[in-house]
This record gives structure tokens, C-alpha cells and sequence, in this order.
């Protein structure tokens, strides 16, 4: 019966979504990171020459605040990895559909 599977289907999605956080800590979701700004080009030589120093820690910053976010998405990645493995043997163990 494909209308029972897609009933259990939108079952398991709604149990998942109003699942309770606990704990202080939450796991990473692709909602908790924030893409960094780049820094605006520089092309003027001598805005470039007197600030230098600065547009150097502009990049690096951002370079920095690009590997956090990377790090954030690979996070958010393996929670809901972990979340569909745990919804598959949680679905896998309703056992076959009844015939009929």
C-alpha cells in the first residue's frame, strides 16, 4: 500500500522535526553557519600601498572565518547523516508492510 508507506514516511519526517533538544549544547544544522563576507577588492595602488596591513588582516580573517564555516557544514553534515541512519533503522524495524 504506497499511501501507508508515505503515511509512515510523514510520520518519521514529523517526529524528527518536533524532536526536543536537549542539553546545552546543540548539534550543528546548515542553519547554524553563517557564510563569511569577503573583502571588498582593493584596486586603487595607493589605497592599497598605505593600507596594506589592514586589507592583509581583512583576508586573513576571512580566510580564517571560510575555514570555520567549512568546518560548520562538515559538522551539520554528520548530525543529519546520523539523524537519517537513526530514521532508516527506526523505519527498517516497523518490519515489511502488511499485504493487501
Amino acid at each position: 500500500m504506497p499511501h501507508l508507506a508515505s503515511r509512515r514516511t510523514c510520520l518519521l519526517v514529523a517526529a524528527m522535526l518536533t524532536k526536543p533538544v536537549g542539553g546545552v549544547a546543540q548539534a550543528a544544522t546548515a542553519l547554524d553557519c553563517l557564510p563569511p563576507i569577503p573583502p571588498a577588492p582593493v584596486t586603487d595602488a595607493a589605497t592599497r600601498a598605505e593600507y596594506s596591513t589592514e586589507i592583509r588582516q581583512e583576508f586573513t580573517t576571512y580566510f580564517d572565518e571560510a575555514q570555520a564555516y567549512l568546518r560548520c557544514l562538515d559538522a551539520a553534515r554528520g548530525e543529519v547523516s546520523e539523524e537519517i541512519n537513526r530514521a532508516i533503522r527506526d523505519y527498517q524495524s516497523l518490519g515489511p508492510e502488511p499485504d493487501g
